[in-house]
């Protein structure tokens, strides 16, 4: 006989958003089930963000010796071991690791149930040989890296963003094929770390992005030595008995050969629903083309009991993911996020780190106060203590004076878009954020500096002139 559970809230998925999700709903009293498949979840948000993470911190000390000269000590050549730079990354990623232990979350209230899991019809799922009935179902499943249909490409061993963070080799000559903020940051790394990289993006960089703030970053890893073919595209990949071939397209319409070692593959990813059955579910795809199962801003499918966050919602980023699922999570169980959902900074973890809030778009003509102010990052005293020549901060302004979008790109740039969000949240204008106490120098200077000219730019109110004409007339007086 199979066994029945009835939880408030099935979800799954035991990766890191999975787990997160599961305590969060846990915290608001529901009672919640989370669904083990039996696997790691592909690209496991903060388990991969971590060794990332580590990966760049060795490269970014190998950068800084190279540069010591700049700051007025010795330039030095590292000696770059990879085995023992992974070794790293591996070690802080384990230690982690007992966060997330099914013992923790177990003894946190959560139900945890193992096994290969499918629906059985629109309001169940059988997992493990336990049918699981829940008033609500959240997918919250990796996702693995797509791979493009290139000609030649099957016939080699690529790496993929998650494969790479297991390699022990330097790498001669990589191909970065890809132009999306997994691909920058790791063509950034293991250039640091001794690699001669090409990129080449299938495209453009960024797509979505401020193509002024982009051209800036590209500029700054152009500089350390990264090739970016921009616009370009690989038409094909050519194995070899030693080495790899690729045949690039060019922007200009020519094409250039190269001779590499090895391949990356970086260019998104995508969660696959087929194990879990969705037909049963009664889930239908949007459209044959997209392959994509939701419908709506809040992880909404066609059957109203599953919803879906992560990367089958179509976040890849660990920020939006957790902010996108809380609302989900609050949405699946009282019917409505407890607030707003925010919009979430698209960050890229390069150096200089690169976010943007919302599109960078001048403000509409019939949005007639509406005001798109800059500020340079070569004036502030912090960067230019950093040796940092260039840097921006974009905000764009509404009417009244609310923050409608921002793009940055610079020393501090993650934590001046975490403030600008959280000021958009809370619809704190700019000007509100001129009044900041911070510790001097400091990247935030910028963003007091711009709440200073959003001020300014505030129109008087009749009664603050009358006000302040009837104080010029009492000084009169007085005399």
């Amino acid at each position: 006989m199979t066994d029945q559970i009835r939880p408030d809230l099935c979800i799954v998925g035991a990766g890191a958003l999975g787990i997160a999700l599961a305590q969060y709903a846990k915290g608001l009293g529901a009672r919640v089930t989370l669904v083990d498949r039996g696997e790691q979840e592909p690209g496991d948000g903060p388990q991969q963000s971590l060794r990332l993470a580590a990966l760049q911190a060795s490269a970014a000390c190998a950068h800084a010796l190279r540069h010591a000269g700049e700051f007025g000590l010795a330039n030095a050549d590292p000696k770059v071991r990879m085995k023992a730079v992974q070794e790293r990354a591996a070690v802080l990623a384990a230690e982690q690791a007992p966060m997330t232990s099914r013992d923790r979350l177990t003894a946190l209230g959560i139900e945890i149930v193992g096994g290969a899991a499918a629906f059985q019809d629109s309001n169940s799922l059988l997992v493990g040989g336990i049918n699981i009935r829940p008033r609500g179902v959240i997918l919250a499943l990796g996702a693995s890296p797509f791979i493009p249909a290139i000609p030649g490409l099957d016939r080699i061993d690529y790496f993929t963003p998650d494969s790479i963070l297991e390699n022990n080799r330097k790498l001669t000559h990589l191909l970065v094929i890809g132009g999306d903020a997994a691909a920058l940051s790791l063509a950034q790394a293991l250039a640091r770390l001794g690699s001669e990289v090409t990129l080449v993006p299938q495209g453009g960089i960024l797509p979505g992005c401020d193509a002024e703030i982009t051209a800036m970053l590209v500029a700054a890893l152009t500089a350390e030595g990264v090739r970016i073919v921009d616009g370009g595209s690989v038409r094909e990949i050519l194995p070899r008995a030693q080495g790899t071939g690729a045949v690039v397209d060019l922007a200009s319409g020519e094409s250039e050969a190269l001779d590499l070692s090895h391949v990356l593959v970086a260019m998104g990813r995508s969660a696959d629903l087929s194990p879990l059955q969705p037909e049963k579910a009664r889930l239908r795809v949007v459209s044959a083309s997209s392959g994509q199962y939701g419908r709506g801003v809040l992880g909404e499918t066609s059957n109203r009991r599953v919803r879906l966050v992560g990367a089958a919602a179509g976040f890849e980023q660990w920020n939006h993911a957790l902010a996108h699922g809380r609302a989900v999570v609050e949405t699946a169980l009282f019917g409505a996020p407890l607030e707003k959902l925010a919009p979430q900074p698209f960050l890229v973890l390069t150096d200089p780190p690169l976010a943007q809030i919302g599109r960078l778009a001048a403000p509409a003509k019939r949005d007639h106060g509406g005001h798109l102010l800059r500020a340079s990052l070569v004036e502030n005293e912090q960067a230019r203590a950093l040796g940092v020549s260039e840097g921006l901060v974009k905000v764009v302004l509404a009417s009244d004076g609310q923050i409608k979008g921002a793009g940055l790109i610079g020393p501090g740039a993650l934590e001046m878009a975490a403030l600008l969000a959280l000021a958009m949240e809370k619809r704190l204008g700019l000007a509100s954020l001129a009044r900041l106490s911070l510790p001097s120098p400091n990247p935030l200077d910028n963003i007091v500096a711009l709440g200073a000219e959003a001020a300014a730019l505030r129109p008087v109110s009749p009664w603050t002139r009358r006000w302040r004409q009837a104080r010029r007339w009492g000084t009169v007086w007085n005399r």
